[in-house]
């Protein structure tokens, strides 16, 4: 019977109101720290994708520029060059000289 009344008139007492004060304050600084942590990382996230959005992007770029390095050094894109824009020509037999040394 005892153990019965300390729990009720543990229940029944009252807070004092600096205490009750105390933990709203806390509740409310905690709560606006927990909205300013999602904030923070929803941007970070973000800026993540941005990045990762962006190394796409420089990848499909890579491999267009291999692809056309690839097609500017072939040796018959060179000779085509040389031909149309330098006007070279593989010379004949008579022009050659071959140099001992």
């Amino acid at each position: 019977m005892t153990k019965k009344l300390l729990t009720q008139s543990a229940l029944t007492r009252k807070v004092s109101p600096v205490v009750m004060l105390f933990w709203s304050v806390l509740t409310g600084v905690l709560a606006i720290l927990l909205v300013l942590q999602v904030y923070e990382f929803r941007k970070e996230f973000a800026y993540l994708q941005d990045l990762k959005r962006a190394e796409v992007d420089y990848g499909v770029t890579w491999g267009q520029l291999l692809l056309e390095q690839s097609a500017l050094t072939q040796p018959s894109r060179l000779e085509q060059v040389a031909v149309k824009e330098l006007t070279m020509y593989a010379p004949s037999s008579n022009e050659l000289v071959i140099v001992k040394p």
